[in-house]
């Protein structure tokens, strides 16, 4: 496995990579399997230098080292290589809504390198259906990923506040809900956005900026992996608008707590959230359906409660000696 994203700044490439290594040892304990991380730096059982990894380093410490496949938990690969390399691919967004995810012609070369291979791997049925939809790949081998991250969910009446994890790009829609707080019976409550800045910050920020309860609402980022999840655990709701996720692990980690939630339509969660309660999902282009929603998080105790116990049923954290052994399945 290219383990090099298992040193990586915090993000949801790393995690999933973190659990599908903890899956593959399980296996390898059991003695079904014989895994390896290759990296340039700890955790790594196969130390490989970061000059020319991916296409010169990797493919041949692979060799060297007889393994039969390269999992690479990311959608590239080496573009030549004697061991058979496996890509996990995330989000083919770009390709399907390009309008959305401005700058991201660097993205759409490496998929297509990945989608030649033999064999690949996704991280929701959603994603590989929507490979096999834009002619990019019908091979492609779904895993049974679900929430992520263990919380301890106990809201803070002290300081209420809905909470959205998205990154300032255009998919993640924040302009709109940020639209959508301005106009719904928001009270005391707080609006936290949290996410790293991208293409879509300036925008965010002007329409912060311009709202009547810009001091109802914090945009945040940077935060250290406890930050991150006392955040999660501390919300009174959770919210996701998105144009387009292949996964959203954030809004699944919620939703696995029991933490109440809507969502858009959109995307992998769209597929999830079939017949929930009123309100728990909105048209992610309707600025009144998403604050009608918002007002049901904040006020209605009723959809609270369904919402919470809805969530509770069909949202599970992942476990990841099934992903393991999912994949490994799809590797042959």
């Amino acid at each position: 496995m290219d383990g090099r994203v298992l040193a990586a700044k915090p993000s949801g490439v790393r995690d999933i990579a973190a659990g599908m290594a903890d899956g593959f040892r399980q296996l390898s304990q059991e003695g079904v399997v014989d895994f390896l991380v290759a990296g340039h730096q700890d955790p790594c059982d196969l130390p490989v230098s970061r000059r020319l990894f991916m296409h010169g380093g990797l493919p041949l410490a692979a060799a060297r080292a007889g393994a039969n496949r390269i999992l690479i938990p990311r959608q590239t690969r080496p573009i030549v290589s004697v061991v058979p390399a496996v890509p996990l691919f995330h989000d083919i967004g770009f390709f399907r809504s390009p309008a959305i995810y401005p700058g991201r012609s660097s993205i759409g070369a490496t998929t297509r390198l990945a989608a030649q291979s033999r064999h690949a791997l996704a991280v929701s049925k959603f994603t590989a259906d929507e490979m096999a939809v834009a002619g990019i790949s019908n091979r492609v081998e779904a895993l049974p990923i679900q929430a992520i991250h263990t919380l301890n969910w106990s809201p803070r009446d002290e300081a209420r506040y809905l909470l959205c994890i998205a990154v300032q790009e255009p998919h993640k829609n924040l302009v709109r809900l940020v639209e959508a707080w301005s106009r719904a019976d928001t009270q005391d409550f707080m609006l936290v956005i949290c996410g790293r800045p991208g293409e879509e910050t300036k925008s965010l920020l002007d329409a912060v900026s311009s709202s009547m309860k810009a001091d109802s609402i914090k945009v945040t980022s940077g935060l250290s992996d406890d930050e991150y999840l006392d955040l999660l655990n501390g919300c009174w709701g959770y919210i996701q608008p998105s144009l387009y996720e292949g996964l959203c692990i954030p809004a699944l980690d919620v939703a696995a707590a029991g933490v109440p939630s809507a969502v858009s339509t959109s995307g992998n969660l769209g597929n999830i959230y079939l017949n929930t309660p009123k309100h728990q999902v909105f048209d992610a282009l309707s600025v009144p359906e998403m604050a009608c929603s918002i007002e049901s998080l904040l006020h209605d105790a009723d959809f609270r409660r369904q919402a919470s116990q809805w969530n509770l049923t069909n949202v599970k954290v992942t476990d990841w000696r099934e992903v393991a052994s999912v994949a490994l399945a799809g590797m042959q």
